[in-house]
């Protein structure tokens, strides 16, 4: 009795684990769960165009290369405990680009072809009158799926030989979803494969770790120097494109190294990386600050997992004092920022005539202060960590309220610095 009991306790729980999938409202799986994603080709085989299939933006899209038109595909893995309610496309390019109707001028989809595990589930006209998304009912469980555009509509560009598509998603539902955490890896030409499920090797990750944390130290250091260097030039406040480039191209690499180094520990703190990644830098260099916020928030978790999978409090050590360091550096820009501007607001008030309160001629000398003081503990922090963190922790919150959310990170920060490194 006590093993048919058991047998039955298990299809209960197998019962209600599929029902609560179905009771579920669907959501983008590709959004939710892990998934890999790959394209037939991408225009000049950059990888970065599979990503704009998913990046969230209808006005960056998925172009084919040029060529590859009807028989273009997409193809997705699914987890197998996935049920797939429906397709959904923008069957386009959704943006308008100096006056120019990239919808209209490239080649749209009109019809796809859509396979699972091989399998053909159907052949569905796609509408593409308007650049929204379109949503195709189709049902069946995970595993591979496949699109193939079969129709298209040529654009009035006849010289753009590629085929776009400007957003995909996969609606559906799992047992285990959260919206919104996860992003799928792609490729091109084939599907990636899927993550296994294996031991970390520990004494190679904890080698990874030293030496990855000393490439983002650095490199972040550069990259929030042109940040703040950028921010502070009023005379050009937004870079030009070239500019923007090779600062996207920087940021690119700090965040690919951690997404490789903490993809074996944790693939959602990858995803989160990979999110991040989606937001590029565009308009003025002072808009950049919440991307570089939304980065490091990422690293920051994904450095964490990584450290307590190694499990020992040197690995810890090393991540607090790596994560300080770039906290200390982003207060530090802050700080000389708030009393660049200062500064500046002051002397056009003194050149109209104005003269600074009490208050603010008291505030104009604190923002000095900070800024001095932060600049010289950023540049001592990597010979004497355990001296600047004492003076950290005995020094009141910076003046300017734009640092209050870097400083609180830094702070917390210092304890657990102090704690696994023996301080």
């Amino acid at each position: 009795m006590k093993h048919a009991g058991t047998k039955l306790g298990v299809w209960a729980c197998l019962l209600f684990a599929t029902a609560n999938v179905r009771a579920q409202e669907p959501v983008d799986l590709l959004h939710a769960v892990g998934t890999e994603l790959a394209v037939s080709s991408a225009y000049r085989n950059l990888r970065q165009q599979v990503e704009r299939l998913v990046d969230g933006n209808p006005e960056s899209a998925w172009n084919s290369a040029t060529g590859d038109l009807t028989g273009a595909w997409i193809e997705v893995r699914l987890p197998a405990d996935a049920e797939v309610t429906g397709i959904g496309l923008i069957p386009g390019f959704a943006r308008i680009s100096n006056g120019s109707d990239l919808f209209t001028g490239n080649h749209r989809v009109a019809e796809i072809r859509v396979l699972r595990e091989g399998t053909e589930v159907g052949r569905f006209p796609v509408p593409n009158e308007r650049p929204e998304l379109v949503t195709i009912p189709v049902r069946g469980r995970g595993g591979v799926w496949r699109i193939e555009l079969t129709g298209l509509r040529p654009g009035t560009r006849s010289d753009w030989r590629e085929v776009c598509v400007s957003e995909l998603q996969v609606l559906g539902r799992a047992p285990s979803v959260a919206p919104g955490t996860r992003v799928p890896r792609v490729a091109i030409g084939s599907l990636p494969d899927a993550p296994t499920v294996a031991p970390v090797d520990v004494a190679a990750l904890e080698r990874a770790q030293r030496r990855d944390l000393t490439f983002l130290v650095r490199e972040w250091r550069l990259l929030q120097d042109d940040y703040f260097s950028f921010s502070q030039n009023t005379g050009e406040p937004e870079p030009d494109a070239d500019t923007t480039r090779e600062t996207e191209r920087a940021r690119g690499a700090i965040l690919r190294r951690i997404t490789e180094l903490v993809t074996p520990v944790d693939p959602a703190k990858a995803d989160a990386i990979r999110m991040a990644g989606a937001t590029r830098l565009s308009g003025p260099a002072w808009r950049w600050d919440s991307t570089a916020r939304a980065d490091l928030a990422a690293i920051s978790s994904a450095l964490d997992a990584v450290a307590e999978r190694i499990g020992s409090d040197a690995a810890r050590c090393r991540t607090a004092r790596s994560l300080a360091e770039l906290r200390l550096v982003r207060v530090s820009h802050l700080a000389r920022l708030a009393a660049y501007f200062d500064e500046i607001d002051e002397s056009y008030e003194m050149h109209t005539g104005g003269e600074p309160s009490r208050d603010a001629r008291r505030r104009s000398r604190s923002l000095a202060s900070d800024s001095e003081a932060f600049e010289a503990l950023a540049e001592e922090w990597s010979r004497n960590s355990r001296g600047v963190t004492t003076r950290l922790l005995r020094r009141d919150p910076p003046t300017d309220e734009r640092v209050a959310e870097d400083w609180r990170a830094l702070t917390a920060l210092l304890p657990i610095a102090q704690r696994t490194c023996g301080w």
